[in-house]
């Protein structure tokens, strides 16, 4: 690593800090502002409503409820800061234990899912660049339009329900089977067999977005000058394409797979959702759907954290692939 690297990754590293604290200082804004009683979605709805005036008020003394936003948030940051996020109304847990404990999950759904999205984008891509023009080209290019437009829960329904339901091919919920096998081989591939419909399906609902982003990069490499003097000199089409031009087309696509990493959270949601998969995506959805606003607070910091360490290391890997970027 070069000084000018190195330089740019410290200055970079040293924004994280306040840039965290910004991050902080709008979520504890969010849910402080939410119409949603923290007392409520701690005790619940019946159990608050059958208690007296005096032991709700109790509980809000208990929860730093009777404090001043501003006191609230100084407490909040410095139970962060050692590491205490809080605790899970909904998991009766601490939330950094519950978010720490499904990421694993989450990453393995998730780099699967999207390894596998990049390579089947760059092997359409290529023979969008191989065939251009041909109907091939113009096939692939309607497809990923209709790809693009369909729902990703739709596409993740009409799988389980051929091939869980109809065929009985591939398990339609949870990470391993509720009578888990004991030893290591069965139940490493009991693990992936429930692994392979949601990885697809996730694969498939970035797939139109990856292909699209490399097909267009691709083309644009192809009108670079260095393509018309290897052209010029006689050298084979098809190792210019895959030499030269998906070579250079990849490096804004290290940037794009960067940028995807907030999608850990985000764009696992519904997967995990609908696969009932044992993640932080699904862990979101049960957090906003009872309310656990400490746990969601947890989530959002921890997302701001992956969106932060993702770019750095999308622009660190850009400028180590390609020297001629100059990192300011």
């Amino acid at each position: 690593m070069d000084q000018n690297l190195a330089a740019y990754v410290l200055r970079r590293v040293l924004q994280i800090p306040p840039l965290l604290l910004g991050i902080s200082v709008l979520t504890f804004l969010i849910f402080y502002l939410s119409p949603v009683d923290p007392v409520i979605a701690y005790l619940g709805l019946v159990t608050v409503q059958k208690m007296p005036v005096e032991d709700v008020a109790k509980v809000e003394k208990q929860l730093g409820l009777d404090q001043p936003a501003i006191i609230r948030y100084l407490a909040w940051l410095e139970r962060i800061l050692h590491g205490d996020w809080g605790f899970s109304y909904i998991k009766k847990r601490p939330v950094l234990d519950v978010i720490l404990e499904r990421f694993p999950a989450t990453m393995l759904l998730t780099m699967t899912g999207y390894g596998l999205s990049a390579l089947l984008a760059i092997l359409l891509a290529l023979a969008c660049a191989l065939r251009a023009g041909s109907r091939l080209d113009a096939y692939l290019n309607g497809m990923n339009y209709i790809l693009y437009s369909t729902p990703t829960f739709l596409v993740a329904l009409l799988a389980m329900l051929l091939f869980s339901v109809w065929l009985g091919w591939l398990p339609s919920s949870r990470m391993v089977s509720v009578a888990e096998p004991a030893a290591f081989w069965p139940n490493t591939w009991d693990r992936i067999r429930h692994l392979i419909l949601p990885a697809c399906i996730l694969a498939v609902s970035h797939l139109a977005v990856f292909f699209t982003y490399i097909r267009s990069s691709l083309q644009e490499s192809m009108r670079e000058d260095y393509i018309l003097t290897a052209r010029a000199k006689g050298l084979d089409e098809r190792r210019i394409i895959l030499r030269h031009a998906l070579r250079n087309s990849l490096l804004p696509f290290i940037t794009q797979m960067g940028l995807t990493i907030p999608l850990l959270i985000s764009g696992s949601v519904v997967v995990e959702s609908i696969f009932a998969w044992p993640g932080i995506g699904r862990l979101a959805y049960d957090a906003a759907l009872r309310a656990d606003y400490m746990l969601l607070m947890g989530l959002t910091l921890f997302a701001s954290l992956l969106v932060i360490s993702g770019n750095l290391l999308a622009d660190v890997a850009y400028a180590l692939a390609d020297p001629r970027v100059k990192l300011g």
